[in-house]
């Protein structure tokens, strides 16, 4: 496809309806955020700083196009030692109707270009759908879709349905996938055809007040709380006092409540220190857990090291799951949500 030929469209040009799926807050219009404005000032700057990248934050269209292009630009660096350029500032593009992936080719420089052609298994339909997941790590200052002049082509409407809200870590917000859709948050929004909001803030998911502020703005099906891999240095009676303050905050929306234990780290049988300090941020989360229960929180749920069960091959490095790990960290996760969402409808 010539670029000469090609019809490019930008999400953002409408600030009504929003274009952007599982965005929590689009009062502001015209970017990639994961964060209103105002929250610049009110969170941490290194929080502010991980809310302006686009994790979890996706683009659906519908195109009778055979092939289709995104070209975008990114405000930071392309990858990091440990993840690569297809997973901190890439895209991925998925068929909505089978959940097939679509490889792209791809050029990464001052704008970064993806080519998809999409041709095969659509012969008889109009038009198909489908999503483009942005970038885990990396801000999008400006993107643009686009198909051959000839082809239809319309951004569906960002769906308003009570989103799931995830507040957690690097892996959270998806280290070290190799590509966006790789990410668990990204893998159980497709699985369960439900909003997700990613709130996953790399070394920065560490239950403050001034998130959950946000949180409870939202009106979540669902809040997930993952932060045990960032509260090592916390001890255990702050981790007690932030989880149940987090807790009983949430409460006051009467939201259901999931709360995710440490994975658990790759180097655990041959590194004393890092094995004991996963172990001890759980007993403190377990802890807290068996609290709310005596005090009689309801609606509050718990997801085991055990149950999310992770190999050994199953991360990157000393925590953050590879393509693997990521998958098993979904199949759990999505299991344990399913079950919550059919007890809420009986």
């Amino acid at each position: 496809m010539s670029f000469a030929q090609t019809v490019w469209r930008n999400p953002l040009a409408s600030t009504s309806p929003s274009y952007l799926q599982n965005q929590g807050w689009n009062e502001d219009g015209g970017n990639y955020h994961r964060l209103p404005n105002r929250a610049e000032g009110k969170v941490r700057d290194k929080v502010w700083q991980l809310a302006c990248q686009s994790a979890g934050l996706s683009i659906r269209f519908k195109t009778d196009a055979p092939e289709i292009s995104v070209k975008y630009t990114v405000t930071q660096p392309l990858n990091m030692p440990h993840m690569p350029s297809t997973g901190v500032s890439g895209v991925d593009l998925y068929r909505r109707d089978d959940q097939s992936f679509c490889f792209g080719n791809y050029s990464f420089g001052d704008t970064i270009r993806y080519h998809y052609k999409v041709d095969k298994g659509v012969k008889g339909k109009k038009e198909v759908e489908y999503e483009l997941f942005l970038p885990l790590y990396n801000e999008v200052s400006h993107l643009e879709v686009g198909v051959p002049a000839k082809s239809s082509f319309s951004f569906v409407p960002a769906v308003k349905e009570n989103a799931i809200v995830l507040y957690g870590t690097s892996i959270a917000q998806g280290a070290c996938a190799s590509r966006p859709g790789m990410a668990w948050a990204n893998i159980v929004h497709r699985t369960l055809n439900h909003p997700l909001i990613n709130l996953g803030f790399s070394g920065n998911g560490k239950l403050e007040s001034e998130v959950v502020n946000f949180i409870c703005e939202q009106r979540p099906s669902l809040v997930i709380l993952d932060c045990m891999p960032n509260m090592g240095a916390i001890d255990r009676g702050e981790i007690i006092k932030r989880l149940k303050e987090t807790v009983y905050r949430l409460r006051k929306t009467n939201v259901p409540i999931l709360i995710v234990e440490h994975a658990g780290n790759s180097n655990v049988l041959t590194y004393q220190a890092e094995g004991e300090k996963s172990a001890r941020c759980n007993r403190a989360q377990q802890q807290a857990y068996a609290q709310l229960q005596k005090e009689g929180v309801k609606n509050l749920f718990y997801l085991s090291q055990a149950e999310l069960n992770l190999h050994p091959d199953s991360w990157v490095d000393y925590v953050h799951p590879s393509d693997f790990g990521m998958m098993q960290y979904a199949t759990a996760m999505s299991r344990k949500i399913k079950d919550i969402m059919d007890r809420k409808t009986k």
